[in-house]
Order: C-alpha cells, then structure tokens, then sequence
C-alpha cells in the first residue's frame, strides 16, 4: 500500500489493526522517549499523524523481518544482542546521515538490515554458523572472513540475495551488499555511511554482531561523505542516548510476543 504512493492514512492505520502485535508495537514506539513527542499516543490515527508514513514503513519493516525468524534459545547466537547492534547501527546511520546530505529515514533502515544475513545463517543453517563461530575463534578473525573462509562467501551476499528476494529498495539492497567493501567501485554512498556507523557502534559496545574485533573505517568513505572525526565524535552522546531510549524495539519480551504471534 505504501509503495503504490498517495496512501490514504485511515485505510492505512486500519490495516495495521488488523495486526494486533503490530498495532502495539507502532503505538509503543510512537510512545517511546525514541521519538519524544509531548503527549501520550493512544490511537493508531493519532500515531499514524505523529509518526508519518515513511517512519511506519520502517517500522512495519523492522516488526516484519524481527518476527520473521525463530527465537528458539540457540547458545551461539543472541537474538537480542543482534538486534541491539543492528537498531543501534540504523540510529548512529540516522545521526549522520544529517551530515552527509543523505535521507535520514533510508539510513536507519539500512543500518537495521545491514547484517541480516548474519540472521539467516545462524536461524536457518545453525550447523554451518557454529563452523563459522568455531573458524572465528581458532583464527581469531572478523566474522565475516571466517564465513568466506568456511562457505566461500559472507553475509552481506545473503543479506543482498534475501532482500532482494523480498523486493526491497535498490538502495537498501546496495548498502547491505557492499558495507563492508564501500571502497568498491561505483558502490552508493549509503553502504559507506552503513559502513561507518557499523563500526562506531562496535566500538561503543551497542549490542553485539558476533565480532569481537573492530574493523577500520575506511578514510576515503568518511571524506566522501563529508564527515570528519569531529562530526562523528559530537555525534556520539546523541547516539548513545537514542539507543538508551530504542530498547523499546528491541526488548527480548517483545521478540518473542512477535514469535508467538507470528510476526506480521
């Protein structure tokens, strides 16, 4: 519906209550600090209004892939931790995207999504992702050159294959594709900001995406996008409090109402 442009608001809310996890997860994020509008949000119009439709696009977005996998326990893999670093990326993407003359609302989506395919393998493939963890610690290597080494490919391919499977903008498709080789020739600036704010939310410990190294920005990509070190650095107390007020989009409670529900 959104897609098609010139959506009616109404017809729109009501479909979303149809959904009963989902209504409730759009009234609680249009209620959250996250986006700290002054009064409380008690109809699905009135969030619909406060929020607008390219945030309820992401938002049904998120709520859609969170509950698209299983939350079964797997001792390898947090799924609360992974979503922590995955939110906390599309925020600091969000943060400095304002910086770099690029669409604050696509960034956060492409931080959300940049290591889905991270997802994939460790709910659909558990005995491939435990090689990979196992690859990791004897080598003592990034993620995903343990992945390469152990399949011959890393998630950023999945993570392209499965979104464009699901007919999601080029943009985003490009970004989740090339974070971790922004460099590469003719790649987007959108994979370059996914890159950065990927590895700054390492480095401030938001969440975990199964790495215990810290890549390197490229320097090319920050020059790039116009962003220098003293950009990123007054960003960073925005950023963390953000994510302090996100774990409204994330609490593992929530994950598993999504499960049980069956997502949307």
């Amino acid at each position: 519906m959104i897609e098609k442009g010139n959506v009616d608001l109404t017809v729109l809310m009501n479909k979303i209550g149809q959904d009963q996890a989902l209504a409730a997860r759009v009234l609680k994020v249009a209620n959250s600090p996250f986006y700290g509008f002054s009064r409380n949000i008690a109809s699905l119009k009135d969030a619909g209004i406060m929020l607008g439709i390219h945030t309820l696009q992401h938002i049904v977005t998120a709520a859609g892939i969170i509950g698209h996998f299983s939350t079964e326990r797997n001792l390898n893999f947090s799924h609360a931790a992974f979503w922590q670093h995955s939110i906390g990326t599309g925020i600091c993407a969000k943060v400095l995207a304002r910086h770099s003359a690029l669409d604050q609302e696509t960034a956060f989506t492409a931080g959300l999504l940049h290591d889905i395919g991270k997802l994939v393998l460790a709910v659909h493939f558990p005995n491939d992702f435990l090689r990979i963890l196992e690859y990791r610690d004897e080598h003592d290597c990034l993620l995903k050159d343990a992945e390469k080494a152990v399949l011959d490919f890393d998630h950023s391919i999945i993570g392209a294959k499965i979104t464009e499977h699901w007919k999601l903008p080029d943009l985003i498709i490009s970004s989740i594709r090339y974070h971790h080789t922004p460099d590469a020739e003719s790649v987007l600036p959108l994979a370059g900001l996914v890159h950065i704010a990927d590895i700054i939310c390492r480095g401030m410990e938001i969440g975990n995406g199964g790495d215990t190294l810290i890549p390197v920005i490229s320097s090319g990509v920050m020059e790039d996008l116009g962003l220098d070190w003293d950009a990123v650095k007054n960003s960073l107390p925005e950023i963390e409090k953000l994510n302090a007020s996100a774990n409204v989009l994330v609490e593992q409670d929530d994950i598993n109402t999504f499960d049980k529900c069956g997502g949307v």
